[in-house]
């Protein structure tokens, strides 16, 4: 398969790097375009005031093997539809895979993961897309990066609905540990885990620092991502791009209140 690989930690992640030699060491064509810097949490933020740069990285002592890819200045997004769109013409992949990232993509995370972000630009174009994730922040092995890759490659994505993401989640286990895979909803506890921190540089200006920025698995969302993953599971949750809620239009269109606002 013609792979374009892309994430939101950068071009020098360990983990990208290590998804990147399992993808070639299964025989797949593989390309990757990352920003040049961290971006977690950027979500589909796309730059439209400025330019963007890219330039070409080699790294032949990169984990899993030698790499090499094109870093972006811009955002997660940016890279997919600069890929797709720009500075390779010649390379129409057949699946987009964003990742490994630092940390879960569970619940409300897909809202602003720049990991997941990402892999929505390339299903906007009707391309199969998976965003991975590993549930730990650091410890991610060739054997997860295999792992991934094979799920990644072994769906039938001629028979799969385009238009989604299809979000895959790896806990924080060793890869041999990992109990099996779960297809199921991501979470919808909605519940802000986050918190800010009041701090004064030395000059006395006032700032925030984000204190908890990771969120906590939830066991009684039961059958849903976090509770999976917190039992040592893979999960895989198909992710809509479509945001329409077309109950809710339906029963405004019937209370008919606009008549009597706008007449």
């Amino acid at each position: 398969m013609r792979i374009l690989i892309s994430n939101d930690d950068g071009i020098y992640s360990s983990n990208l790097h290590l998804l990147h030699a399992a993808l070639l060491r299964a025989g797949h064509d593989v390309r990757a375009v990352a920003p040049a810097e961290q971006h977690s949490g950027a979500g589909c933020c796309l730059t439209v005031h400025g330019p963007i740069l890219t330039r070409k990285v080699s790294l032949p002592h990169a984990e899993g093997g030698p790499f090499e890819g094109i870093a972006v200045s811009g955002t997660p997004a940016d890279c997919v539809i600069l890929a797709l769109r720009g500075i390779m013409p010649d390379f129409k992949p057949d699946l987009v895979i964003t990742g490994i990232n630092f940390g879960p993509n569970a619940g409300q995370d897909v809202f602003f993961s720049g990991t997941v972000g990402a892999a929505i630009q390339a299903a906007m174009y009707g391309i199969p897309t998976m965003a991975v994730s590993h549930c730990a922040y650091s410890g991610l092995t060739a054997a997860h990066a295999d792992l991934a890759a094979r799920m990644a490659t072994a769906l039938d994505w001629n028979s799969l609905p385009v238009h989604r993401v299809y979000n895959l989640n790896l806990p924080d286990c060793p890869a041999e540990e990992i109990r099996g895979l779960k297809v199921c909803p991501h979470s919808t506890d909605w519940a802000c885990l986050d918190s800010y921190e009041r701090r004064f540089s030395p000059r006395g200006r006032e700032y925030y620092w984000m204190i908890d920025p990771f969120q906590h698995f939830q066991l009684e969302d039961e059958g849903t991502d976090k509770s999976w993953l917190h039992r040592g599971w893979a999960t895989l949750s198909p992710l809509k791009i479509d945001l329409n809620d077309k109950d809710t239009a339906k029963k405004l269109n019937e209370n008919k209140l606009w008549e009597d606002i706008i007449s």
